[in-house]
Parts: C-alpha cells; sequence; structure tokens
C-alpha cells in the first residue's frame, strides 16, 4: 500500500467526521495483513453512538478491506493504550520487504551534505554463513575505537551467538543480553543498557553480547517475534537504539551482528534500521540469485531515518570474502565487481544527477584469505588487520557529519565574497593571461629548466607550453624557432601549418629535413637577435635576406628565404656557421625554444606524416649541432607519443637527457588550482587565519591539503574514496595515469558555478565549495577534455563513436572489431592516447579495455560489469 493510499484513507476519513460534526478529529491509518487497512479515530462526539452508528458514520466511502477499526472516545481510547504505528508502505519483514515496489526517487545517507546525527547504525549481513562477517564486524569496531570514536557492537545472531569470543570478553551473564534487552523492552519494562554491554579493553569500544546459551536463552528465543513490532507501539528495536543513545555512552557507531539467512530478526535490521548496509558473500554461482534478491529489495525499502522531510534508503555496501590466494583470485574479483554493477544498475535512474552513480570499485572490499585471522580465538588491531578492515571504518567514518572548515566569522558572508572572487582559468596555456602568475615550479619543472635535457615530453596538458611560456618570460634567454599557433604573432618567422608544406615541396629529397633545420634555425636566431647584437650573414647567404629582416620578416618571407637556401649547394655548411656566428654574439645562455610541434603540421594523414618526417629530422640535425655550440642550447617540448614513433640515427644519444612532464605528485598537481584560488582575497585571508602561509610554492603537503579541505571539503560521500583528494586525482586521471592542470581548473571552475547557484538555495558551511558538485561538475570536464583529445587525435573519432554505440565499460575488442573493424585498428592508438586503458589482459594481448572516468561521461558510457 503506497502512501497515495494512507492518505487518501485519511482522507477520507476527515471528511467523513466532518460531515457528522466532528471538528479535529485524531485519526491513525495503518497497514494490517494482506493489504488491508488498521483505522484508529478518536472524538469524544462518539459518545452515545453504537459501534455499528460509529462504523456507518465514520466508515463510508472506504472500499479496501478493513482488519481492525478502533472508533473511540477519548476515555476509551485511555484503557485501549497508545495507538498503533503509523507505518507507510511494506513492513521491514521478509515477505513483504522482498516483494515491495521502489519508490521514484532513493536518497542515501551519503547523499547529504551534512551527513548523520550519530549514532551511524550499520548492519553486517550475509546470506550465508562462512564469508567472515562476524569478523569483519569485530576488525572494523576496533578500527573505529582506534581512530577515536565511540562504537557499540551489538551480537544480533541469536541462533549462534559469538561477537562477544571474537573481543576476548567472558562468558555473558544468564540476566544479560541483546536478547532480554528486547523483550523487557516490549514488556513495558524499564531497562538500563548500560547494565548488559561489557567494555573492550581501556578504548571506548562496548560490546552487547546476543546472551547467554541456556534452555532459558532458547525459551526467550522462541518469544521473539519482530513482526508485532511494526504492528503495535512502541517497538523495541527503535527503543534500544534510542537508548544507546541517550545513555551516557552516546555511541558515534552502532554495528549489528545479523543472523544469515531469512532469520525474522534480520529483516529490520537491514530494511528498517541500517544506515548502512554490509553484505558479505562470495561470488559462488549458488549466491547470485538469492543475494541478487536481497540488494534490490534493500534498494526499495525506506529506512526509519529521516533527513529534510525524506525518508533514506540503506545503503549498500558489499565485502567479498574469503578471496582465494593464487590465479584464482583475479577471476573472483572480477566475477564480484560484475554482480555488483549488475545488482545496482536499477537504481540509477531513481537517483538525484547531483549525487554520482553507484560504483562496484567503490561499493566493494576484498578480503584475502589469512590463515591467523581465520584460526584466531581473539581479533586483534594488528597493522595487517588495520589495513584490511580499515577501508570498512572510511566507508562508516564519511557519513557522520564533517567539521566546519572555513572560519566561524561571518560564515556566509565571506563565502559569499569568496565565491564572487573565484576565478579558474580553464583554457590553454597559450591562451591564458595570468598563466606565468599561476605557475607552479614543481620539482620536475625545475629539472626541464636545465641545459641537460634538450628534450622535454608530456602528455597533452601536462604543462609544455606553460614552460615554454615561462621561459620566454623569464630571466634566461629564450629564443623560439616553433611556437603554438596563438603565439605566432609574437615571432614572424615562425611557421604554420601552411608553411611547413610550402617548404616541404621545396625540399631537394624526402629526407633532407636535417638540412631544413639548418637553415631555418639559423634564421630564426638571427632574427630574434637584438639590433644591438646583429652578426655578419655569410656571404653566400646575405643576397638572400631581405632588407631590414629583422623588422619585416614574416611567415611568407622566412618561407621564401627557406626555399632559396635550401637551393644553395652549400647551405648547410653556411648556416651552420651563421648560428655559430649567433652563439659567439650570446653573451649568456640562451634556449633555441621548439613547441607547436605536435599540432604544428596540421591534423591530415599527409600532415602527420610530414611531421614524423620533420621532427625526425630536427634531433638528427640536434644531435650533430649542439656540440659545437657554446651558448645557445636546444629544448624541444614534444608529446611523447610522437617521441615514440620517430626513427632516426642517433637516437640513443638522448637516452637520458629527456624528461617527461608527468604530474605524479598529488600535492603539486593540487597548488596549480590552489593558487588561482588564492587570487581571491577573502579566500587568501582565510588560508592564512588557519596557519598556512601565502607562498603556495613552498607549502608542504600539510599545508596543501588544509587549504584543499577549506576549498571544497575533506570529505566524499556514497564510496571507498572518502577524500575529496583522492576522488579528484582518481577521475581525472586518463588511460595513461597521466593528469592535467587544465582539466582540474576546469573540475573548479563549473564547481564554483553550481555552488554560487547552490548557496542562494541552501547554505553550506562547511567548505567554499561542496564536495558533491564535484560529481556534477566531472561531466563537463569530460565533454571538454574529450573534445580536446579528438581534436589533437581525429583519427580516434571513430573508436568515440564505436565506444559511444557499445555504451559500457570494460569492453573486449571483438566487441569493437564487430562494430566498425576500422575503429578496432585504431585501438592500439586509443591506448596510447590514455582514451582507453587495459582492463583485463597484457598489453600484447588485450582481453578488455576500459575507458577512464575522464571520457567516459562524454561518450555515455556505463559501468554495467566493471569495476
Amino acid at each position: 500500500m503506497d502512501r497515495t493510499t494512507f492518505s487518501d484513507v485519511r482522507s477520507q476519513l476527515q471528511a467523513n467526521a466532518t460531515h457528522s460534526g466532528m471538528a479535529n478529529p485524531r485519526i491513525h491509518v495503518a497497514r494490517g495483513s494482506g493489504g488491508s487497512l488498521r483505522i484508529r479515530v478518536v472524538h469524544e462526539n462518539l459518545a452515545g453512538l453504537t459501534d455499528e452508528q460509529r462504523s456507518t458514520v465514520l466508515l463510508r466511502g472506504i472500499d479496501l478491506p478493513i482488519e481492525e477499526a478502533q472508533l473511540l472516545t477519548p476515555h476509551e481510547e485511555a484503557w485501549y493504550g497508545p495507538a498503533f504505528p503509523e507505518v507507510e508502505g511494506a513492513l521491514p519483514v521478509w515477505p513483504e520487504a522482498l516483494t515491495q515496489e521502489p519508490s521514484a526517487t532513493a536518497l542515501f545517507a551519503s547523499d547529504l551534505d551534512d551527513g548523520l546525527k550519530p549514532p551511524i547504525v550499520a548492519t553486517y549481513y550475509s546470506l550465508k554463513g562462512g564469508v567472515g562477517r562476524t569478523t569483519a564486524l569485530a576488525a572494523t569496531a576496533r578500527v573505529l575505537a582506534s581512530r577515536g570514536h565511540r562504537v557499540l557492537a551489538i551480537d544480533m545472531d541469536f541462533e549462534a551467538p559469538g561477537l562477544p569470543y571474537l573481543f576476548g570478553l567472558p562468558e555473558p551473564d544468564e540476566s544479560t543480553g541483546a536478547l532480554r534487552v528486547l523483550l523487557a523492552l516490549e514488556s513495558g519494562d524499564p531497562v538500563d543498557i548500560r547494565d548488559h554491554v561489557k567494555r573492550v579493553g581501556e578504548t571506548e569500544l562496548y560490546c552487547l553480547p546476543a546472551g547467554r546459551l541456556g534452555l532459558d536463552y532458547v525459551r526467550r528465543l522462541q518469544l521473539l517475534e519482530p513482526e508485532i513490532w511494526y504492528r503495535e507501539a512502541p517497538n523495541p528495536l527503535h527503543q534500544l537504539l534510542d537508548e544507546a543513545a541517550q545513555s551516557s555512552l552516546q555511541p558515534d557507531f552502532v554495528l549489528l551482528d545479523a543472523r544469515t539467512g531469512i532469520a525474522p530478526i534480520s529483516a529490520p535490521l537491514l530494511f528498517d534500521i541500517a544506515d548502512l548496509a554490509l553484505f558479505c558473500f562470495y561470488p559462488h554461482p549458488q549466491a547470485y540469485s538469492g543475494t541478487e534478491l536481497l540488494v534490490r529489495s534493500l534498494l526499495a525499502a525506506r529506512s526509519r531515518r529521516v533527513e529534510n522531510g525524506q525518508r533514506l534508503s540503506p545503503e549498500p555496501r558489499f565485502l567479498v570474502s574469503p578471496v582465494p590466494p593464487g590465479p584464482s583470485a583475479a577471476a573472483v574479483r572480477e566475477r564480484a565487481k560484475q554482480w555488483v554493477n549488475d545488482w545496482l544498475s536499477p537504481i540509477s535512474e531513481r537517483r538525484a544527477g547531483t549525487v554520482g552513480e553507484l560504483r562496484a570499485d567503490e561499493l566493494t572490499h576484498f578480503i584475502d584469505y589469512s590463515p591467523d585471522t581465520a584460526f584466531a580465538d581473539v581479533l586483534s588491531l594488528s597493522g595487517s588487520n588495520h589495513d584490511t578492515y580499515g577501508p570498512l571504518a572510511d566507508w562508516l567514518e564519511q557519513l557522520l557529519p564533517q567539521p566546519a572548515g572555513l572560519p566561524t566569522t561571518a560564515i556566509s558572508t565571506r563565502k559569499n565574497r569568496v565565491l564572487r572572487e573565484l576565478s579558474f582559468s580553464t583554457g590553454t596555456a597559450e591562451y591564458q593571461d595570468r598563466l606565468l602568475d599561476d605557475f607552479v615550479e614543481t620539482p620536475v619543472f625545475t629539472q626541464a629548466l636545465q641545459r641537460r635535457y634538450p628534450l622535454v615530453l608530456g602528455r597533452k596538458g601536462t604543462g609544455k607550453t606553460t614552460l615554454f611560456r615561462w621561459l620566454l618570460a623569464s630571466e634566461s634567454s629564450a629564443t623560439p624557432v616553433t611556437c603554438p599557433a596563438a603565439l605566432r604573432g609574437h615571432y614572424p618567422w615562425t611557421l604554420s601549418s601552411v608553411g611547413f608544406e610550402s617548404v616541404a615541396r621545396a625540399l631537394p629529397a624526402d629526407d633532407a629535413w636535417p638540412l631544413f633545420w639548418e637553415c631555418y634555425v639559423a634564421l630564426a636566431a638571427h632574427l630574434a637577435l637584438p639590433p644591438d647584437r646583429e652578426v655578419r650573414v655569410p656571404e653566400g647567404l646575405a643576397h638572400l635576406l631581405p632588407a631590414h629582416d629583422a623588422v619585416h620578416a614574416s611567415e611568407a618571407q622566412t618561407v621564401d628565404v627557406i626555399t632559396r637556401m635550401l637551393a644553395e649547394p652549400r647551405s648547410a655548411l653556411l648556416a651552420r656557421q651563421w648560428l655559430k656566428a649567433v652563439d659567439v654574439a650570446m653573451d649568456k645562455p640562451t634556449f633555441l625554444l621548439f613547441d607547436g610541434l605536435d599540432t604544428g603540421f596540421g591534423n591530415s594523414q599527409d600532415s602527420r606524416r610530414r611531421r614524423t618526417a620533420a621532427v625526425s629530422g630536427l634531433f638528427a640535425y640536434l644531435t650533430e649541432a649542439e656540440a659545437e655550440l657554446k651558448h645557445l642550447a636546444f629544448k624541444v617540448l614534444l608529446r611523447d607519443d610522437i617521441w615514440r614513433t620517430l626513427w632516426f640515427e642517433n637516437k640513443s644519444h638522448l637516452f637520458g637527457r629527456s624528461l617527461l612532464l608527468q604530474w605524479r605528485d598529488q600535492a603539486d598537481y593540487f597548488k596549480t588550482v590552489l593558487k588561482q584560488a588564492l587570487r581571491s582575497m577573502e579566500f587568501k585571508d582565510m588560508v592564512v587565519e588557519t596557519g598556512v602561509r601565502p607562498e603556495v610554492d613552498r607549502w608542504s603537503d600539510q599545508e596543501v591539503y588544509h587549504a584543499w579541505n577549506l576549498l571544497v571539503g575533506e570529505r566524499m560521500k556514497g564510496g571507498k574514496t572518502a577524500f575529496t583528494r583522492n576522488w579528484v586525482w582518481n577521475r581525472l586521471a586518463d588511460g595513461n595515469g597521466d593528469h592535467s592542470p587544465r582539466a582540474l581548473a576546469q573540475l573548479f571552475h563549473r564547481a564554483t558555478e553550481l555552488e554560487q547557484e547552490e548557496q542562494q538555495k541552501t547554505p553550506y558551511e562547511r567548505s567554499v565549495i561542496r564536495p558533491r558538485l564535484l560529481v556534477v561538475s566531472l561531466e563537463t570536464v569530460s565533454n571538454q577534455a574529450a573534445s580536446a583529445l579528438l581534436e589533437e587525435f581525429s583519427e580516434l573519432a571513430e573508436v568515440a563513436d564505436t565506444l559511444r554505440r557499445i555504451g559500457r565499460s570494460p569492453f573486449a575488442p571483438e566487441e569493437v572489431e564487430s562494430e566498425n573493424p576500422d575503429a578496432a585498428e585504431r585501438l592500439e592508438l586509443a591506448q596510447e592516447a590514455g582514451l582507453v586503458e587495459v582492463y583485463e589482459g597484457t598489453e600484447q594481448e588485450v582481453r578488455r579495455y576500459k575507458v577512464p572516468d575522464l571520457y567516459r561521461h562524454a561518450l555515455n558510457i556505463t559501468r554495467k560489469g566493471q569495476a
């Protein structure tokens, strides 16, 4: 029976009472058995009416079967007792929970910005035994207690209690235990829960045993009927939790060890009182259908927890145990993750788009088989156990309210000011006006400035052009020979794709690109000289230069000069002589800079072939020419995937003399966006007030993360990746694990826009940007990243289109082959570019690929079957 039915019944009862002159009746409606109704109406005007008359007056127009109708005066109600619970929807008992229809929307605890009021209730459940459920609970409890939390662990496995023994506690007393507490509360007897719990060691960990096994215990167990708790009031299970919360224990977490299978007590522990439900299972085929039914029933349920006027759904997590050693472990993990994704797939349409999807890789944890743990009488908090079960504690900790990170003085006013001031540069490096102000001097950038590295490699967006612009603007002298298109206006001698195509037609032979570079580098170095440092052009070349070359040089003039130089028989020798003269004229080290080679030749197939030949020729020339120069030094900035395709003589001479620009240090990566955030003077003041220095380049990792938490909060919601910094780091990585600062800036640019809107509707004061907005912003970043990648690798467009049609990740190469054979031939290139990565198999024999999160949204890829 849905909520609409309850509302209709109440409205009809109200109308009947009003029509009969009964103003403001008290009305209670609840479900009876078999879809029937239980009704109570209380009003003083019912005095003097017979039961038949009362029914005739109040129940007309109600067509549903009525199990019980209590039509009472206030005096009669006094001896009838409290009204029955008004439970809307299915009762949390097995027959109803397994057949209930899901509501249109679903809201989990981890979807909330502010977390839950403690205690957080977690139910550990397994359909079958032998999967380490109780061990996992005990270990999680110990980890949480070691982190300073108060934890109450309750043994609700009444048929086979054993939790206290894992804590090393003695046999429970006959007069204590959770079973006695529940029965006493059901009978209306007063209970002090503190008389029944045992403290574990000197920590704030407490255990409420089930009871002491014996004849009296077994007899009491037969009296336990959880279904009755939801048809009468008060509910002893709810009372138990309320007693614990209101006692001096005041636990942060209540961990419940539920009975395996479909024991009656397990249903309300899962479907009613759990904030988090941990399903423990081993992916044996026998377990699939049963666990699937339970998970999908859980996703349709509504817990007793109400937040913002909406009842929450118990939130699932999965614990796979024990994972066997050896080669079969991978198959076990793969099967389990595929199952979880299958089970979770129906919920996506019922959840808000701002909370992110449920992902098997974040909701599933694997426990390797450990003989030491399996045969231990008492579970200790060893280092290995802490590492093994720590992620379960992370799941629970992230549901607590996050500590307020912003300074407490006038938070709302100051935050609004920060949001107005925040700005992030989202364009490419050649178009950013404030690039040099935001430049972060990382160790790898410092290395890249050294003369010993003539070759600096990096993927698109990793900072090659940033380094190019920094070198041009720094005190070190630098002469651009080639540069990105957006900067060519400053250096008129640099060539575009049209210029390179014209030069290619003038080459005396296809392999004459080294000769071109001999001529072009000498000309560019000469044209870049200031007027007071002009050198004499060799006589054999002087007549080729236009008058006032330093002033009027243009691309057309440059191509014309180069074309004529190439026709001179001694051009190579004369150009080398010319460059040496320029070198002598320099009074300090100067870099000859080469950037923009990636796209500077164009994007057609012929253009890329021309680029390969030209860049190979550049390095063939460089390895010979550099030894003759004293002040001039080459600095070539190139995409590393292009470098790997090149072949030229003496390529080995650059071994150990190249540097790869990669953002492998998380703190350095985040400095790039935090430095931009500090453009906001209000945010800068906030950071300084918390004890962090304003000089970002000098920040320690701790200072980086402290400022980061002020900006976007410490923890995400809903997954194993509890920290926002880890979430961002993992989501913005391409298939090769590379990170682009541009994508990070794009993420925060979009998140700031969304926060400006959200703050007006629901103020949030724990950080400048609420963490969940990163989830929505990722979709925008994904579209931008995919667009940039396909612009650079236009030949991957067919791969992208094919993946959109397949619509899921991971995928087998054969699936691409069947959709589009041409796309299948480009999968290796897609892997090199980071659009896909090997998910299963080896580089030589790929069984399945997957699409990284950075591109998955743009390609409309779901995670069905993916870890």
